[in-house]
């Protein structure tokens, strides 16, 4: 059989592969959820509807809610099918080892709480593999009779089976949590991490082609592509953000390669690039359930959501469309990064979701160029045309299997794929992150409330005067083995659990501290502190801010970030005219990868922006280089102060060329330190500027 099977050519292998026993159970398996997944669709395009008509905002909620209640028991309502299919395959009871499989899930969901990540990308992908090992595992058990708690005779049928199935039951249970358990327990199969960053970008085609094929590959998995390539789309985000921040001071974007660009082109209809898939089915299919199925997805892939096809034909673990599925997606990337890099069409410079609908999302992202749509549309064709050999042969094999009835695999397998390709379903999105969340927040928190927190001050310097200028206090922590704790970590604990308010106030007071102490010694040195726009849009707690920060005579200022400007600009006015009352100055943080419209810039009085450091590592490359100077000769036109974050390096500084003052904060000069060694090491760099003058 193994000399057979090799002998075949590649498609008669990959068919053959896609009608083992295991796959086909799968597959028809996920047909059965279908139904429910068409609820799931009507809730959703309804959310869509209530909240484009403006209606009240609780309406829209209590769709949205009903929608992700239905896709979160997806994953067992999956299982529980799949399971039951293979049921009839190793005659064991069927419903009994239907909800065995379901449980084994909501088994799998509690050992994943606490790894948000793989909860979020794999438990759809357990879900269609558990029971392909627990059901084989059931029926192995099953035939040894001390699992047996009925004899035969002794009671009905129903109530005999049901019992029956009890002890193998917890048995496969016992298995499947020690196997979960021992890959959990393994480094980098529960949180990994993708290493990619903007400098990836720079090489458009290659990663580019690379992500698109992984999405589907992924997919075709049944691993939820987006969720875990969400380091890679955070990078893409970045890209978009930047581009749109370049583009808005009046320079050309950088970055053809971003998430706008791939929600428009490349993802068109979803994963895989399906809207072209169902067109094709439409224009070129004869068979009726094939033409309902595609129609019912037409409009949630409208939306970029393609779960409909993903489990309606499906794609998922269907090999004979694998190659096509990869293919498109790739293909439309190449295409589209091209007419960017030709400067037909301009680089995207919106961020848009990657939900936003078809031809809109086109039109938007290319800045309002029609040639947008035009590009979508060629590309929707070239998926068609690559989509229409497949979808011929997946239906003169659909055509094929209808004819042939086996009596000993049970008649559900071929009336099933016919009957149940008459229902659809809508986006199936795994809602499992957001609980987990919840369950690992208490947690986190706990083991945060053990730190010891303290601030380090970090110099800026003047590359004018070369003197320490001021400082940028930064809250660090150390655990109760006196481990360094990441602030990366700990602030987003405290910031998921509504905390920062209160740590924005915890940090003006030892700021305000600190410059008293310092006064005490004769020493005096500006500060700023960071501040989230909570704190400033809260009467209360700005009340309490202004209260600690008038103790420091203006030596301590606040910053705070792009995205916080759009809290409530009312608000936020009335805050920074508080502040400037008792001399503190405002500093825009991480200047450039925020809030991308910039309009910030005349609705509110800014004294002095940071500048991120991926602008500073961008300098490497000729463009990135031109945009650090534009930046640069931007806030010099609107006599902006300033500081330039992340210098680490000879290079980096001797390519800041401006005439107005810079200040830099970065390892090139100095790390953070603590009170004292700050100044000490101010006093050290005034004695050596004293010295050289």
């Amino acid at each position: 059989m193994l000399k057979a099977i090799l002998s075949l050519y590649q498609k008669d292998r990959l068919a053959l592969l896609a009608s083992a026993n295991a796959l086909r159970a799968i597959r028809e398996g996920l047909l059965w959820t279908l139904p429910c997944l068409l609820v799931s669709a009507l809730f959703l395009v309804l959310s869509v509807l209530a909240r484009q008509a403006g209606l009240p905002e609780p309406a829209t909620e209590l769709l949205t809610s009903v929608h992700l209640k239905l896709t979160g028991i997806m994953p067992m309502l999956v299982a529980a099918a799949i399971g039951y299919m293979l049921s009839i395959r190793h005659r064991v009871p069927h419903l009994p080892t239907a909800f065995l499989c379901l449980s084994y899930v909501a088994v799998a969901e509690t050992l994943l709480a606490a790894h948000p990540l793989a909860a979020s990308t794999l438990i759809l992908f357990m879900a269609i593999i558990s029971p392909l090992a627990a059901v084989p595992l059931l029926a192995w058990l099953h035939r040894f009779r001390w699992t047996r708690l009925a004899p035969d005779g002794l009671t009905g049928e129903n109530v005999r089976e049901t019992l029956n199935m009890v002890v193998p039951g917890i048995l496969t249970a016992a298995v499947l949590i020690g196997a979960l358990s021992a890959l959990l327990s393994i480094p980098g199969v529960a949180q990994f991490s993708i290493p990619v960053s903007l400098t990836s970008l720079q090489n458009p085609y290659a990663t580019g082609a690379l992500i698109s094929a992984l999405n589907s590959l992924l997919w075709f998995f049944g691993i939820h592509g987006y969720h875990a390539l969400a380091p890679i789309m955070d990078v893409l985000d970045q890209a978009a953000y930047l581009n749109a921040a370049i583009n808005a001071a009046g320079y050309e974007s950088v970055y053809a390669l971003n998430s706008s660009l791939m929600g428009a082109f490349t993802f068109i209809g979803g994963a895989g690039a399906t809207l072209s898939l169902a067109v094709s089915i439409l224009l070129f299919s004869r068979t009726e359930s094939l033409r309902m199925l595609a129609v019912a997805s037409i409009p949630a892939s409208l939306l970029n959501v393609n779960e409909i096809l993903l489990f309606g034909l499906p794609l998922i673990l269907n090999p004979r469309l694998l190659i096509p599925f990869m293919l498109a997606p790739v293909c439309n990337t190449l295409i589209a990064l091209a007419v960017v890099q030709m400067d037909w069409l301009p680089p995207a410079a919106v961020t848009l979701p990657l939900t936003s609908p078809v031809l809109v999302n086109a039109y938007l992202s290319t800045g309002g160029h029609l040639g947008g749509i035009v590009l979508q549309l060629g590309l929707l064709a070239l998926g068609v045309c690559l989509y229409t050999p497949f979808v011929l042969a997946l239906e003169r094999r659909q055509l094929a299997d209808a004819t042939v009835y086996f009596k000993s695999l049970d008649t559900t397998f071929p009336r099933l794929q016919d009957e149940s390709l008459l229902y659809v379903h809508d986006p199936l999105i795994n809602t499992y992150a957001d609980r987990a969340r919840r369950s690992a927040e208490i947690t986190r928190i706990r083991a945060i409330s053990e730190y010891d927190f303290y601030l380090e001050y970090q110099p800026q310097v003047s590359l004018r005067s070369g003197r320490c200028t001021g400082c940028e206090a930064l809250l660090r922590a150390t655990g109760p083995e006196g481990r360094q704790q990441a602030p990366l970590e700990f602030l987003r604990g405290l910031a998921q659990a509504g905390l920062m308010r209160d740590v924005d106030l915890w940090v003006a007071r030892q700021a305000v501290v600190q410059c008293q102490s310092w006064r005490a010694q004769g020493f005096a040195l500006p500060m700023t502190i960071n501040v989230t726009s909570g704190t400033l849009t809260s009467a209360i707690h700005l009340e309490k801010l202004i209260g600690v920060l008038a103790q420091a005579d203006g030596q301590v200022s606040v910053e705070l970030t792009e995205d916080a400007l759009v809290e409530d600009a009312a608000a936020l006015h009335v805050a920074f005219d508080r502040l400037r009352d008792i001399g503190a100055r405002i500093y825009i943080d991480d200047f450039g990868t925020g809030y991308s419209a910039l309009s910030y810039l005349h609705q509110f009085r800014i004294d002095a922006v940071k500048i991120d450091r991926s602008f500073v590592q961008a300098q490497s490359s000729e463009r990135g280089a031109l945009v650090m100077s534009g930046l640069l000769r931007f806030c010099e036109a609107l006599n902006l102060q300033i500081v330039v974050e992340g210098v680490e390096t000879d290079k980096e500084i001797s390519a800041l060329e401006s005439s107005a003052e810079i200040i830099v904060q970065g390892w090139y000069f100095s790390k953070a330190l603590p009170g004292p060694g700050l100044m000490d090491y101010a006093r050290r760099r005034e004695t050596a500027d004293s010295a050289l003058t």
